[in-house]
């Protein structure tokens, strides 16, 4: 669309939409999947597989300094080519049998408009090692064979212009109209390989200009939903997904299993009428038969992240992650003919919350379940030992790893010997406690005490031989930094028929670690030694990508997601891409140590006064006239994998394990840009996760985005009350100081259409804004704080930035001062935004622990920002902080406040003017304040700021205080 049309569209028709709108209000729950229309879904290929596949990778023009043609053409000396995909290069970009138009081009999506993208070939071939590939290109030609490219190392060629890396497997399964992602694999005894996963059908595109035009239903979709598919493999073929559960559905993360008899289990996590629980149903080869599906839980909250096994008597066994007695523990359940056998094991014996398990078996009629737990107040990986035929525990829980360190998401396998392989990731101590960013000094802050969810991270292996532990002989570690230099995360393990261990993670690929990009990538222990890395073709997808693997042939099969991304933005359509990785030496007998690892994970002193101040913003109360408020903490502007533009923001999974646990939350939103740049792949992905952790009344998950304009626009954080709403595509017209911004005044007539909101934050940066527009219904708050960079108040204010410590520009007309000096009228909040965690918290007086009842906090403004878990009332009579209101009466503030520390000065503003400041130097405060210069017949504003000795601080929303004396 040209600038001048969507300038008449947004300045013409912006202001009759806000106009006529009808605020909705309703909360949305999902119906029951059977009720839901059946929408029209591609038939998936059949696909066959060659035995031997070699993948390519030639990244051209790395050198360019402009736009480049590099089109060409690619020649076999022998074997096939299979297929040619041209990625990132250009418009034009395309690939027709073994030709190609591929063009180095200007990325218009970077801020600074040199950086090229560089065009990438990708190419599948059945061809022996000796094969010659030839490539003629408009800038000259190169060649070389596949035996000349290891894997762990790229060939480059053409004077530095090429780089050739070669990779693992690539063969697609599914096919271009659905989104395909969630892989499990299973084998049965015949050797047939079953492949559950999970079909995205989007809904019909929407159209800009019918949005633009005020037409909001259009980000409505409609005809969307999921699908589980069971696929086989019979050693040559795979055969079409058939259906599993209904569709449309709302599902997360199948498993599958084959039992005794040679049946496939098929398990999942579904959401109808608003409740996860698990569902399975039994597929029989032999009548080519389904059973009806069967819901195996019924419990109010979330039952999730299912994972299964076959004991040694063929039975099935089923463990999943529970909401129960007001936390997540582990549940197993065995199934037998189809039914379940008995009532469900409570398996962890936590009081904290328990997450991800993982299920083995070994041949002697054991059951392994392996999972995580923030029991001493970091995560540990624990196992407990059951006996199959009994159902009983065998033995005390053993910790598999136990030290401050975050360990979690435990893999298990069980060789034919009976040892048991563990695999888990390990983190920083202190994971998701205070940090603000690496620029801290510029906030300023002496350090940053804790550490972040993604800095550093890497996966460790253990194996359970006779009840010890024991670690391979060759040093992971030592490998690994050799090998795999960044973060390495959720590793899956797979044995293969002669004994090696397979080892599977996810690592951003570039060292920079720049953008939204991670691969899979598989090493092998042979008993002795770590065979070389390699990198599985076409993996490229978010970090919280799980790859299913089995053995297969002589080494193992593995069906992973991938869709083809640099990073969120230029992501392409996700599918199931199947790859057997071979062994390069004969697995001997494992070579094993001993276990020295510390178990020395415990409660810290911090970590139990942290518990005391949370449990006292939750136990207070304030009744004022009718309605009693409860006090709610959280945020709305967190962001992860999907928009962390670099390797820095951790999973999206990680985010609500820091709300839950780390941070002790009582609600939160996902802050990623645009639920995922506005992918809708991206957005029901982020909006499923939201209703998984949504927990009332203990925990309240609301849908929620970040839509970046820049200045003077401005960034600003939206809150809608439903699942189901696509963001409101981005504009940057900025308009005029005195008319305001159209896009700004389009997204105030979205919000009202669906009842949401919205805060600007980082007000006084490139990202804010000089105050141009507002409408108090539909941006009733602003982000005073936030986490990552500063207080953005007023200048000179506590961690105020100048422009010398700016971090992301210094726009000084963007302080909040300035737009209460304007008349508006803006309650107060904090959130963390990237990278930083636990310092950053919007505090709501709610009456209704619910997502409306958040979104009517805001509305009224009843919320204060904080760095810490600071209790701070501020009220007059019966009007709280946020209210506007008349008095005959001196305006007062009555100002109740519990520190952390000891609160050494609490500050009174009025009209940006102090009026009043005093040093208490104690935890605990309770001050009134009457207003004895007020003038009667005029309006005054007043907010209060706390200031502890430590540093941290708490904003209190102003009031506006009318006074009219008799």
């Amino acid at each position: 669309m040209s600038r001048s049309l969507r300038c008449l569209l947004l300045s013409g028709m912006v202001l009759s939409i806000c106009a006529g709108l009808l605020v909705v209000q309703t909360l949305w729950q999902p119906t029951a999947s059977s009720q839901a229309p059946k929408p029209v879904r591609p038939q998936p290929p059949s696909v066959v597989m060659p035995f031997t596949v070699t993948a390519l990778q030639i990244e051209l023009g790395i050198q360019d300094k402009q736009p480049t043609r590099w089109d060409g053409e690619i020649q076999l000396s022998e074997g096939k080519l299979l297929d040619l995909q041209v990625s990132f290069g250009g418009p034009m970009a395309r690939a027709e049998g073994n030709r190609f138009i591929a063009r180095t081009t200007v990325d218009k999506k970077a801020k600074k408009k040199t950086v090229l993208v560089h065009p990438t070939l990708s190419l599948l071939l059945d061809a022996p090692e000796t094969a010659q590939i030839t490539v003629k290109t408009e800038q000259g030609g190169f060649s070389f064979t596949i035996r000349e490219v290891a894997p762990d190392k790229p060939l480059t060629l053409l004077k530095g212009q090429v780089a050739v890396q070669r990779q693992a497997g690539g063969v697609r399964l599914t096919g271009r109209q659905t989104e395909d992602d969630f892989p499990a694999l299973a084998r049965g005894k015949d050797g047939t390989v079953w492949l559950a996963y999970v079909e995205y059908l989007p809904g019909r595109p929407y159209v800009l200009e019918r949005i633009l035009a005020g037409n909001f239903e259009e980000l409505e979709p409609k005809g969307n939903g999921d699908l589980v598919r069971l696929a086989k493999f019979d050693g040559r073929t795979w055969s079409p997904g058939m259906p599993v559960s209904d569709d449309p559905a709302d599902v997360w993360r199948p498993t599958v299993v084959v039992d005794g008899r040679g049946n496939v289990c098929v398990a999942w996590a579904e959401q109808r009428n608003g409740n996860w629980d698990i569902y399975y149903r039994i597929y029989s080869p032999a009548s080519n038969s389904w059973s009806p599906i069967t819901r195996l839980t019924d419990s109010p909250g979330t039952d999730f992240n299912v994972a299964a096994t076959t004991d040694a008597a063929g039975r099935i066994w089923l463990a999943w992650q529970s909401w129960r007695r007001g936390q997540f523990d582990i549940v197993a359940q065995p199934l037998e003919n189809g039914q379940a056998l008995g009532q469900p094991i409570l398996v962890s014996d936590s009081d904290a919350n328990d997450w991800s398990p993982s299920i083995a078996a070994d041949p002697k009629g054991h059951l392994f379940i392996a999972w995580d737990t923030y029991a001493q107040g970091n995560y540990d990986v624990r196992l407990a030992v059951l006996e199959a035929e009994s159902r009983q525990r065998v033995g005390p829980i053993i910790p598999v790893a136990a030290t401050p360190a975050f360990e979690a998401r435990p893999h298990l396998a069980c060789d034919s010997q009976g040892h048991l392989w563990i695999a888990y990731e390990e983190g920083d101590e202190l994971w998701g406690k205070d940090y603000a960013t690496e620029q801290f000094q510029r906030i300023p802050l002496d350090k940053n005490p804790g550490a972040p969810l993604y800095r550093n991270r890497t996966v460790q292996i253990k194996c359970l031989v006779d009840g010890k532990l024991m670690r391979p002989a060759a040093d992971l570690q030592a490998f690994l930094k050799k090998t795999a230099v960044r973060n390495r995360s959720l590793p899956r393990l797979a044995l293969d028929e002669s004994g090696g261990v397979w080892l599977l993670f996810r690592m951003h690929p570039l060292p920079g670690g720049a953008g939204e990009v991670w691969n899979t990538y598989a090493t092998r222990y042979d008993g002795q030694a770590w065979e070389p890395l390699r990198r599985l073709a076409q993996s490229a997808q978010l970090l919280d990508n799980r790859p299913a693997a089995v053995a297969y042939a002589d080494g193992v099969l593995c069906v992973y997601s991938g869709d083809n991304r640099q990073r969120t933005q230029n992501r392409e359509q996700a599918d199931l891409f199947a790859a057997v990785l071979r062994p390069t030496h004969t697995a001997r007998s494992p070579q094993l140590v001993a276990d020295h690892s510390p178990a020395n994970s415990a409660a810290t002193a911090e970590f139990q006064r942290e518990l005391q101040d949370v449990r006292r913003l939750r136990e207070f109360s304030l009744t004022l006239g009718d309605r009693k408020y409860t006090l709610f903490r959280g945020e709305f502007h967190r962001h992860t994998e999907y928009s962390a533009h670099r390797d820095g923001d951790g999973m999206l999974e990680d985010s609500w394990r820091y709300a839950l646990d780390a941070g002790r939350l009582d609600w939160m939103g996902n802050g990623d840009h645009d639920n995922g740049f506005h992918h809708e792949y991206m957005w029901w992905r982020i909006q499923k996760t939201a209703d998984l952790f949504h927990l009332p009344p203990i925990f309240v998950s609301v849908h929620s985005y970040e839509r970046s304009c820049v200045y003077p626009n401005g960034h600003r954080n939206v809150i809608l009350p439903r699942r189901g709403i696509r963001p409101l595509p981005r504009g940057n017209l900025a308009g005029t100081p005195e008319t305001g911004a159209p896009d700004t005044k389009l997204l105030y007539a979205y919000l009202k259409r669906f009842g949401g909101l919205c805060a600007s934050h980082t007000s006084a940066t490139d990202m804010g804004t000089d105050w141009r527009d507002n409408d108090p219904w539909a941006e009733p708050v602003v982000e005073i704080y936030q986490g990552h960079r500063h207080n953005y108040e007023h200048p000179g204010a506590p961690r105020s930035p100048t422009a010398e410590t700016q971090i992301g520009g210094f726009r000084p007309a963007g302080f909040v001062w300035n737009a209460l000096e304007k008349g508006y009228r803006l309650g107060f909040q904090s959130s963390s935004d990237h990278i930083s965690t636990h310092m950053s918290y919007g505090v709501l007086f709610v009456t209704e622990k619910s997502r409306q009842g958040i979104i009517d906090a805001f509305r009224q403004r009843h919320s204060y920002a904080a760095t810490d878990n600071i209790l701070l009332v501020v009220r007059s009579g019966e009007h709280l902080m946020g209210d506007i209101f008349e008095t005959q009466e001196r305006p007062s503030l009555d100002i109740h406040a519990v520190g952390t520390a000891d609160i050494a000065q609490v500050h009174i503003i009025r009209n940006n003017r102090y009026v009043y400041s005093a040093k208490p130097n104690k935890r605990e405060i309770q001050l009134h304040f009457a207003d004895m210069q007020a003038e009667p017949g005029k309006t005054y504003y007043y907010y209060v700021r706390i200031e502890q000795a430590d540093g941290n601080l708490a904003w209190a929303s102003p009031m506006w205080i009318t006074y009219k004396p008799k």
